[in-house]
């Protein structure tokens, strides 16, 4: 995968998987894979902070980079005083909203740090039983 593009028919196919989800369990898997794949981070990859995840694709993407001068700054803010690594965050997270057919508050974004807690926003935000 190149940039931030998938492959033909490979982002609907996993988005696919994401709302067929029949469990919150099965959801938030489901979801780890798309993630992981948007992201173009290994499978295998267990971190589970979509802040760090972000992190850690552009960390793969610049291999010969000082670590703590990328992550000092990714964590600088432009004018509108959000940093890249916010603003890919709440994309992915706006197109994987967009895919699904549900919208959550922009309050409850504060509160879904993890893969975990936003697969549990999705679910109750899609009328599932919790």
């Amino acid at each position: 995968m190149i940039g931030n593009v998938f492959p033909a028919g490979q982002r609907e196919a996993l988005l696919e998987t994401v709302s067929q989800a029949r469990s919150r369990t099965e959801l938030c898997e489901a979801l780890r894979r798309y993630v992981l794949a948007r992201l173009h981070l290994p499978p295998e990859t267990r971190e589970d902070d979509l802040y760090r995840l972000v992190v850690l694709s552009v960390k793969l993407r610049m291999p010969g980079v000082n670590a703590a001068w990328l992550e000092e700054r990714l964590a600088t803010t432009d004018c509108h005083q959000t940093s890249y690594v916010v603003s890919r965050k709440t994309l992915m997270m706006m197109e994987i909203e967009k895919g699904l057919g549900v919208r959550l508050p922009c309050e409850a974004l504060d509160r879904v740090p993890t893969l975990g807690d936003y697969a549990k926003a999705l679910w109750e935000a899609g009328s599932h039983e919790s």
